[in-house]
């Protein structure tokens, strides 16, 4: 058992790219993290009034969970729909492809998010290298302002700023007792709020998938809380690439490739995994004491599960028995499971 991996990424100590007045961002792609397909996953730390740019991805739709603090997004998108809502610790937010959206800090602490993309390179462009980038003349006239208004903002660069703090006097068009409270909205979900779907003396899982979350396209995201001993059985995903994030605690993880690449880790808070489609692995928790917490995303909004348990309850004895080169009669004892057990506890 190794403590690192081609399948693993520390995100949490990465350099951030991008160190702006109003926070940073760590970008996990294929750049820096080769292995990824069909994913990426960014860090987003925001500094009290700390503001991501309204920004768009071209490639990509945006799924996001709130690790840390209390945050107001917008989002604005086709047929003038606009959707202004608070975000708070456990909450997922998905934003589809091209469509333009803020977040804005809104607590009293550092908001921390992570937030996961269908595309291993997702693309950026925000408000502030629209402007920069279009001729002064022609924002003038779209807003039917003087011709000299738009000069003013002494923006002449396609470069976006990415992260900017609010001012005092521009707190936000909501007043301070709006925000107070949560704000509903299709695009979020409270996915730490919910009876988790799957219990067991091993732990737990809240499937926050389109089943749950209809607005979902290409992503989904599942919480996973082992308990000391609890293990996640295992298993494979035949339509979606797996993308893990330790928010706590200390983890193992066995993955098997095709080519007979059997891959064995450890991996704690703050670190990355990926997984393949249909790749088989499993999760454990190494922390003897205390409960270990994962965010994992999905390339696909209604993953596939397939676990060890239900496949090999699926065969018979004799198949069972002739593939190992073993008595059938060995597999008398073996308990049938008609579907998968997901979550089992090492003191069973």
């Amino acid at each position: 058992m190794t403590s690192r991996s081609v399948h693993t990424f520390n995100l949490d100590i990465a350099e951030p790219q991008a160190v702006c007045v109003g926070g940073n961002r760590t970008i996990v792609d294929r750049d820096n993290f080769p292995l990824l397909n069909g994913m990426a996953l960014y860090l987003l730390r925001l500094d009290k009034d700390g503001i991501r740019e309204p920004h768009w991805h071209p490639n990509a739709a945006e799924l996001s969970y709130c690790v840390r603090g209390k945050a107001i997004m917008t989002i604005f998108g086709p047929d003038a729909g606009r959707d202004t809502f608070t975000v708070d610790r456990g909450e997922i937010v998905f934003v589809p492809r091209g469509y333009i959206h803020h977040i804005e800090n809104i607590g009293t602490e550092v908001a921390k998010f992570v937030l996961a993309f269908n595309h291993e390179k997702p693309e950026d462009l925000g408000i502030t290298g629209s402007i920069g980038s279009m001729p002064n003349p022609i924002l003038d006239l779209t807003f039917s302002q003087s011709s000299s208004f738009f000069s003013q903002f002494n923006r002449d660069s396609p470069k976006d700023i990415l992260i900017g703090s609010r001012q005092d006097f521009q707190f936000t068009k909501l007043t301070r007792g709006e925000i107070i409270r949560r704000i509903p909205n299709r695009h979020k979900f409270d996915l730490e709020g919910i009876p988790p779907q799957i219990q067991t003396s091993g732990g737990t899982v809240s499937l926050g998938n389109a089943n749950v979350f209809p607005i979902l396209r290409g992503l989904a995201c599942y919480s996973l809380s082992l308990r000391p001993g609890g293990i996640r059985e295992p298993h494979w995903h035949p339509n979606a690439a797996e993308l893990d994030y330790v928010v706590e605690g200390r983890a193992k993880m066995t993955i098997l490739s095709p080519g007979g690449k059997v891959d064995s880790f450890e991996f704690r808070a703050g670190e990355i995994v990926f997984i393949p489609p249909a790749y088989l692995h499993y999760i454990e928790n190494a922390d003897a004491e205390n409960v270990t917490h994962f965010v994992i995303f999905f390339g696909h909004e209604r993953p596939e599960d397939i676990g060890i348990s239900g496949a090999m309850s699926a065969y018979s004895n004799e198949v069972l028995a002739g593939i190992l080169g073993i008595n059938p009669q060995i597999f008398e004892s073996l308990t049938r499971h008609d579907e998968d057990v997901f979550v089992v506890s090492g003191g069973a």
